[in-house]
């Protein structure tokens, strides 16, 4: 099997300067990337065309970034902004710029009523249920916070009662922080439903709480 484009950069960059990077490290770095519109391949390309000493700082960011899981426990919430703050600085590194770590994009011909829903809310149109109304568009970077999921569900889905043969679906998802109160619910197909959001949930399992991910329709 062939390694990720950004591993195999990353490990270049330390032979050539004399240094070594974890496995971890290196893992963790693709994670970041895997799903990340920007281009793996030319990140991987900047971290080969990097100056020995820019080399040496993304060497050491990427080892920050794998050293920080943001577990919980006693100082979990600044190992987590340690994290977030390496990784937000290694973006910048390797020439990753804007207002969010990665993207995710939803493909509309495998999801289309899900793709749907999500550019309708991104443009302003919020559902609750079978009705929907004119509102202030919806974010489409959010940020992971897993732990808020399960009370976010209760309150988006308050009042909106289950249809047989289709699925109540959230956008912004539970598992951001953006979501909850005020997102909106749309009824659609339960297949097309179940399908989206655990193609998300495995894409984005990797990352950490504290991730801003730009939720794109293709």
């Amino acid at each position: 099997m062939s390694r990720h484009p950004v591993t195999k950069a990353l490990e270049d960059a330390a032979k050539k300067i004399g240094a070594t990077i974890s496995k971890e490290a290196a893992a963790a770095v693709s994670d970041m990337y895997h799903h990340a519109a920007h281009g793996t391949k030319q990140v991987a390309k900047n971290v080969a065309a990097a100056d020995e000493a820019h080399k040496k700082k993304i060497l050491e960011l990427a080892e920050k970034i794998a050293a920080n899981p943001g577990k919980g426990g006693e100082g979990s919430q600044a190992r987590i902004a340690a994290q977030h703050d390496a990784r937000t600085k290694l973006a910048s590194a390797v020439g990753v710029k804007g207002d969010f770590d990665v993207e995710y994009q939803i493909d509309s011909a495998k999801y289309p009523e899900s793709a749907k829903h999500i550019a309708e809310a991104q443009k302003g149109m919020i559902w609750r249920g079978h009705s929907h109304s004119s509102g202030s568009p919806l974010p489409s970077v959010l940020t992971i916070d897993r732990g808020g999921a399960h009370q976010n569900r209760k309150d988006s889905l308050r009042g909106i009662r289950t249809n047989r043969g289709t699925q109540r679906d959230e956008y912004p998802p539970a598992m951001f922080k953006e979501g909850g109160t005020g997102a909106s619910v749309k009824h659609i197909n339960g297949s097309d439903n179940g399908g989206s959001g655990s193609t998300m949930g495995n894409a984005l399992e990797p990352l950490l709480d504290g991730t801003r991910v730009k939720i794109k329709v293709i």
